[in-house]
């Protein structure tokens, strides 16, 4: 299992809230003036629970620019976060200050 998380989702609520915007543009254009204000309730909702999910993470959001696809990425952190997790600082400066020792 991993922490991270494709930012689809996100991409997917900003399309959403896209085509309400051209949605409601268009009934403005025609007068529709009860349905434009319903239409902005749907928007206003829409962009809070985008907003609720993305506070609700620990740490704000990354965006990756360098090489490399989606899961490729994901396999690559989740391997660092796995191989961190497991390195003892303790240790290594133990067996770090007896090699130095045996060096002398």
């Amino acid at each position: 299992m991993t922490n991270f998380l494709p930012a689809g989702i996100i991409n997917e609520t900003l399309d959403e809230i896209c085509q309400q915007i051209k949605t409601l543009k268009e009934l403005m254009d025609a007068g529709e003036h009860d349905k434009v204000r319903q239409g902005l309730d749907v928007l206003e909702k829409t962009a809070l629970e985008l907003w609720v999910f993305i506070e609700k993470f620990s740490c704000q959001p990354l965006i990756y620019t360098g090489k490399g696809n989606t899961d490729e990425i994901i396999r690559r952190l989740d391997w660092a976060l796995t191989f961190i997790e497991e390195f003892d600082p303790d240790v290594f400066k133990k067996s770090s200050s007896k090699r130095k020792q045996r060096m002398r």
